[in-house]
C-alpha cells in the first residue's frame, strides 16, 4: 500500500546516535518510524566504527493530536484544591436500652415530633412480682418503726414513773432511795434493751431489701436528653425484646446547623481564624463565609459562618458545599500551559516547535504545578513554542 504524507517530525542527538522521527499516513493509519544514523569515532590513527545502541526509555504515554503550539510565557501559576463539606446538625443524640430482653411497651413519639428534655419516649413493661415486693417491704419498714416508737413511749413512760414514785418516798434523797431507783431503771434498760434492738435490726434488713430491690430494677424506660426533634425511629418497637447499645431513637438539635468538614483528614489545608468562602452546591448560587472551628476531640470540623451570613442562610440539612483553597501560586513567572509538559520517572520535557515546523524533545525543570499552567524554572526560555497536547 502506498504511503501518503511522508515527513520528519524531529530529530534529536544522544552523543553518539542520532534520532529521527518520520510519520507516514497508509490508508487512514497513522504511523511513527525510529531511525538512527551512526556516527564514527576516531582515536589516535586507529580508525573504529562504534554503533552505540543507546535507547532513551520513557513510562508508557499516549500522545494524542497535537491541538495547537503555545509561546512560554510570564504569567500567574495557581495551584488550588476542592473541598467538600455538608450542612448539618450539630448536635444528636442516639439512645439506646441499658437493658436485655425486655419487653417494649409503649413508643410515646413519632419520627419529625418535637420533644423536651426529660420528656419519657419509650417504655418497657413493669415486672408486677417486684413491684409488689417492694411495696411490702416499704409496708414492713413503716410498721417496724411504728412499733419501735411505741415501745420508745411505753419505756419513756416506765422511767418517768419510776422517778415518781421514789419520788414520793418517805426519804427520796436518801443513798438507799437513790440507789434504788438506779437500779429501778436499769431494770427498765434491760426490759426494752433486746425488743428495740431486734426492731433495729428488722428495720435495717428491710431497708437493705429495698436497696438491692431497686438497684436491681432501676428505670429502664428512655427518656429525652435534649430539646429537639425525632430524626430517627426503629420500627416495631412495641411488642418486641430490647437489645442493649442498639439504636432505637435519635433526637437533633434543628436550632444549632453547620457546614462540617466530610473528610476530617483535609483539616491540616485550614487554619485557626482562616476565612474561607463555602460555595453550595446544587446551581443555587449561594456562597457563604466561615471561619472553621475544630471540635474539642479533634473528630470534627465546622464552619462558623461570618458576618450578614450567619443569619441568613437559606439551605436546608444535607446539603453539600465546597470550599476551594489556594495551595500555592507564583506571579509573574516563565510558564507553559498544562498540557505542554510530559513526565517520565523524574524526568520532565516538552516538544518544542522549531521554525521549520519540526518539534524536538526538550527536557525542563519544573516548579510550582497550577491549575492550568506549570511554572518552568529552566530549559525553555520566553517566547518558545510548545507543541500543545489536549
Amino acid at each position: 500500500m502506498p504511503l501518503r504524507g511522508y515527513y520528519t517530525l524531529g530529530t534529536f542527538f544522544t552523543g553518539k546516535t542520532f534520532f529521527k522521527f518520520k510519520r507516514a499516513c497508509a490508508g487512514g493509519v497513522l504511523f511513527f518510524a525510529l531511525s538512527s544514523v551512526n556516527v564514527m569515532m576516531l582515536s589516535g590513527c586507529a580508525e573504529t566504527a562504534e554503533q552505540d545502541n543507546m535507547v532513551i526509555l520513557f513510562d508508557e504515554e499516549t500522545i494524542t493530536e497535537v491541538a495547537g503550539n503555545l509561546p512560554a510565557e510570564y504569567a500567574d501559576v495557581v495551584s488550588t484544591t476542592s473541598i467538600s463539606c455538608r450542612y448539618q446538625t450539630a448536635v444528636t443524640q442516639d439512645l439506646a436500652f441499658d437493658i436485655e430482653r425486655a419487653k417494649i411497651s409503649t413508643v410515646y413519639v413519632t419520627a419529625g415530633e418535637s420533644v423536651r428534655r426529660g420528656q419519657l419516649l419509650i417504655s418497657i413493661e413493669t415486672n408486677t412480682d417486684i413491684e409488689a415486693e417492694r411495696a411490702e417491704l416499704l409496708y414492713q419498714i413503716q410498721r417496724l418503726n411504728l412499733l419501735k416508737e411505741k415501745t420508745l413511749n411505753q419505756k419513756d413512760y416506765d422511767i418517768r414513773l419510776a422517778e415518781f414514785n421514789s419520788a414520793m418516798g418517805p426519804d427520796p434523797t436518801s443513798r438507799e432511795a437513790k440507789e434504788a431507783l438506779e437500779d429501778t431503771l436499769k431494770e427498765i434498760d434491760d426490759k426494752y434493751y433486746f425488743t428495740l434492738q431486734g426492731y433495729d435490726d428488722d428495720i435495717a434488713i428491710a431497708n437493705l431489701k429495698l436497696y438491692n430491690l431497686d438497684a436491681n430494677n432501676v428505670d429502664h424506660n428512655i427518656y429525652a436528653g435534649m430539646d429537639g426533634i425525632v430524626e430517627y425511629l426503629r420500627d416495631g418497637l412495641e411488642g418486641s425484646q430490647t437489645v442493649i447499645g442498639r439504636t432505637v431513637i435519635t433526637l437533633k438539635d434543628p436550632t444549632d446547623m453547620y457546614f462540617y468538614l466530610s473528610d476530617i483528614s483535609q483539616a491540616s489545608y485550614f487554619e485557626e481564624g482562616q476565612e474561607v468562602v463555602i460555595n453550595v452546591s446544587g446551581g443555587q448560587g449561594l456562597q457563604y463565609e466561615a471561619i472553621p472551628e475544630m471540635s474539642a476531640d479533634g473528630q470534627s470540623l465546622r464552619f462558623i459562618l461570618s458576618g450578614d451570613d450567619a443569619a441568613s442562610v437559606s439551605v436546608s440539612e444535607g446539603t453539600s458545599g465546597s470550599i476551594v483553597l489556594e495551595l500555592g501560586r507564583r506571579d509573574n513567572v516563565l510558564c507553559v500551559p498544562k498540557a505542554a509538559v510530559h513526565k517520565a520517572g523524574d524526568i520532565c520535557y516538552v516538544y518544542v516547535v522549531e521554525d521549520d515546523g519540526y518539534r524536538r524533545y526538550k527536557e525542563v525543570e519544573i516548579g510550582l504545578e497550577g491549575d492550568e499552567r506549570i511554572e518552568i524554572i529552566s530549559g525553555l526560555e520566553a517566547g518558545d513554542m510548545v507543541a500543545v497536547n489536549f
